[in-house]
């Protein structure tokens, strides 16, 4: 249940799908734990991996926004803190030793992200190509 990155999730930025790759590649190193049953702790460190570089990344995509005038920036930025909050629950969980499903957690983190890539980030793709 990898996830591959491919053109269709380019926002034709390319520091950023740069970061979005990054971003797959956590994921699946998360995942690649889950599947070979690695300790709480190393799941710990692998979700706080894809978490500090989600925070990056988001940071930087929000600068984009901003530097291009993007008019739904703070809806956008309420996606990326709700995301965050999510996975602070869930590093929260494998810390305190009350670790959720691992697969579920994988599940949530992909939908989420693709969701976000092909709906979300396609919005400023799009608003970023039309000026």
């Amino acid at each position: 249940m990898t996830i591959e990155w491919n053109e269709k999730f380019s926002v034709s930025n390319t520091a950023i799908d740069a970061e979005h790759k990054s971003l797959f590649d956590a994921l699946n190193s998360f995942y690649q734990g889950v599947q070979s049953g690695a300790s709480n702790e190393s799941l710990a460190a692998l979700l706080t991996k894809l978490a500090d570089y989600a925070a990056t990344h988001f940071r930087s995509e929000e600068i984009f926004m901003k530097k291009i005038g993007f008019p739904e920036l703070d809806r956008h930025k309420q996606e990326h803190q709700a995301f965050a909050e999510k996975i602070g629950g869930f590093l929260e969980s494998y810390n305190s030793g009350k670790a959720p499903a691992s697969f579920e957690v994988t599940h949530f983190i992909m939908d989420w992200i693709v969701n976000h890539i092909k709906r979300e980030d396609m919005k400023y793709a799009k608003f970023s190509q039309g000026r």
